[in-house]
């Protein structure tokens, strides 16, 4: 069970520029700590969590959450975007820790690896990727189009087996997810009853802090989080979709803006087929494929008095 204490989490600005473009964010309202009684079993099914999940970066189309118990730190990120969901298992998702409370990029979690890092396409056989851009029809094959991309994304999370580490303390390989580690992190991503997909990872201190076990006396400190995700290459001519009004959810709990149907868009101008304002909700469902993203949070430690 996870209790909440009274720590401050904020959200950062995180800035950056690539050919995809890098989402920036503002800063969040305070949040409290979440100090954990019962330890969260890592299985990618973030029941333990408190639902909602306290954060979520509308841009990036991430809820997520931090906690802690006096050995563990605890993270998870969910998405019900289709589309971010096949970005997440096409390019990874990497879970950078900055203990010094600042934007420091050295320790992290790489978790899936990348499918063409492990000599595998994502566009060939069970990963195919339905490119409705390159097919664009009617609204009302927009349907079809986002339930052949969910068994596609269903089909690559069993592929989704290998991980890596950087920065933490003599562990830093590549390890398949059933296989233990000489530092205890422990990581699963699924697809739940809801098709969100979850990311869960447990990570000791003692792989990265200042001390195997926090105290009383490590209250108040704090260190970040960055959760990063890398767009995919756009396809050559295509335009980019804006949207004119709130996404509608897609597998997703109320009170999250996510992608789905029924979003008016038009086309930036300056582009490869700038200047158009119609209405295709296939460019609309697959927009955030060719985002990239970071979203930075600090985090203070909890624990008990």
């Amino acid at each position: 069970m996870l209790r909440r204490n009274f720590i401050v989490f904020t959200i950062s600005v995180a800035a950056g520029m690539s050919a995809c473009g890098v989402v920036g964010h503002k800063k969040s309202k305070k949040q409290a700590g979440v100090l954990v009684e019962t330890p969260v079993v890592v299985d990618g099914i973030n029941h333990e969590w408190h639902k909602p999940l306290g954060n979520y970066d509308e841009k990036a189309m991430l809820g997520y959450a931090v906690a802690n118990d006096s050995e563990n730190l605890y993270i998870t990120v969910e998405t019900g975007d289709a589309a971010t969901q096949m970005k997440i298992l096409e390019n990874g998702l990497t879970v950078w820790i900055d203990k010094s409370g600042g934007e420091i990029q050295s320790t992290a979690i790489n978790y899936p690896i990348p499918a063409t890092y492990k000599g595998k396409e994502m566009k060939d056989g069970a990963y195919t990727r339905v490119h409705a851009e390159q097919d664009a029809g009617p609204a009302e094959a927009m349907q079809k189009r986002l339930l052949d991309l969910r068994m596609n994304i269903k089909q690559a999370i069993a592929q989704a087996d290998e991980y890596s580490l950087q920065g933490f303390k003599g562990c830093n390989l590549q390890f398949p997810v059933t296989a233990q580690n000489s530092c205890g992190i422990e990581v699963r991503i699924n697809i739940d009853e809801d098709n969100e997909l979850i990311w869960e990872a447990k990570i000791p201190f003692r792989a990265f802090y200042f001390k195997n076990k926090v105290d009383k006396a490590d209250m108040h400190r704090q260190m970040s989080v960055c959760i990063e995700t890398t767009g995919s290459k756009r396809p050559a001519g295509q335009p980019v979709a804006r949207s004119t009004r709130q996404r509608s959810g897609s597998g997703i709990r109320p009170g999250f803006s996510v992608g789905g149907m029924g979003m008016g868009v038009q086309f930036g101008g300056g582009g490869a087929g700038g200047g158009s304002n119609a209405y295709d909700p296939n460019l609309t469902l697959m927009e955030p494929l060719y985002k990239t993203t970071k979203t930075w949070t600090k985090v203070g430690i909890a624990a008990k008095n």
